[in-house]
């Protein structure tokens, strides 16, 4: 009965034996699991670290996709938190394997001393599970050892690599709103300087319409607060007439309306000379008079060519090219103001 006994514990041992090679094998394929993955991780870090450097090449690359990067981080921390429970978790089964590893050799001795009282030392086949301990010790140590060396470098590795993606973003974030403040400016820049030139063109306007004809013309914005999408209306009124915009006057009023703007651009960015063919053909003879003397005016900073009709304009001319007909032949006549070569000399 004794004998029957022992030979049952011994049959339990050798199935402990076989069940914690089984767990070994186990723990073998998710160490190697882990360690695959944490491969994974590592080669996805790299091409992140590539992804960065791409990142600080280019200055354009926009903060979403910065935070993309920083979302993948996250998450590769994450997992790198995960696989090191998972290795505490499988270090503390390792312990308890080896504890009962501890308790079956101790077990097996107890019996071996059995046995050999009752004379079964030779003939009963015996299991020694030194080898298993001692394997298992190593691999306990290789492991711990990869794992700790391991873990605080990657810690260190991924926590700077954090660090200067978050500085990169905060300067692309700098970047950002020193362009946004700059756009502003020039925005700001931009109405000032438009605001400047329609007041120079419209007291313009005023002061050459007034010299002209006694009468008034003016600009107005349409909608002062946005004046980059709205329109300018420009109106005219003559004298002892109501005002109207320069879309409903007659046509010689147009002409007058026309080289009054065309003036008062002028002094806004002036021109070294201007061809005008013929703008008063629809004036009376005062406002054709008028307009050859603002002419004779400008024509101090510029030089004005013009094709007339009107005696009035073209008295006022400095070198004259007369231009008629004989015999089916144009013929041009000269006339040369005597005061043009003292001015010139």
């Amino acid at each position: 009965m004794v004998v029957d006994s022992k030979k049952r514990r011994k049959s339990t041992l050798l199935q402990e034996q076989t069940s914690i090679a089984g767990e070994k094998n186990e723990l073998k394929t998710t160490i190697t699991k882990f360690q695959t993955e944490k491969d994974a991780s590592q080669k996805k870090l790299i091409k992140l670290r590539e992804k960065e450097q791409e990142l600080i090449s280019t200055s354009g690359t926009s903060v979403s996709q910065l935070s993309k990067f920083d979302a993948q981080l996250n998450e590769r921390n994450e997992k790198e938190r995960k696989i090191t429970n998972d290795v505490n978790k499988l270090a503390i089964e390792l312990g308890g394997l080896k504890r009962d590893l501890v308790e079956i050799k101790n077990d097996e001795s107890s019996l071996k001393k059995i046995l050999n009282a009752f004379g079964f030392d030779e003939s009963i086949e015996t299991f020694d599970v030194e080898p298993s301990i001692e394997i298992l010790e190593k691999e306990e140590s290789s492991l711990a050892a990869s794992l700790n060396a391991i873990a605080p470098q990657r810690y260190v590795e991924v926590s700077t690599g954090y660090h200067s993606m978050s500085s990169r973003k905060n300067e692309l974030e700098a970047e950002r709103n020193a362009v946004v403040s700059f756009i502003e400016g020039i925005e700001k820049n931009k109405r000032q300087t438009f605001l400047d030139a329609f007041d120079t063109v419209d007291n313009e306007i005023r002061e050459i319409f007034t010299k002209m004809n006694g009468g008034n013309a003016w600009l107005e914005l349409e909608n002062e607060d946005d004046i980059f999408n709205a329109g300018i209306s420009y109106f005219i009124q003559f004298p002892n007439k109501p005002k109207r915009e320069s879309t409903s006057i007659s046509g010689g009023e147009k002409t007058l309306a026309a080289v009054v703007f065309v003036l008062a651009l002028q002094r806004l960015k002036p021109s070294p000379f201007y061809l005008f063919d013929e703008i008063d053909a629809h004036l009376d003879a005062p406002n054709a008079q008028s307009l050859a003397k603002i002419v004779e005016e400008r024509s101090k900073g510029s030089q004005f060519i013009m094709v007339s009709l009107k005696d009035s304009v073209v008295e006022k001319a400095k070198l004259i090219y007369g231009v008629y007909p004989k015999n089916g032949v144009s013929h041009v006549v000269t006339y040369k103001d005597k005061r043009l070569s003292a001015m010139v000399t």
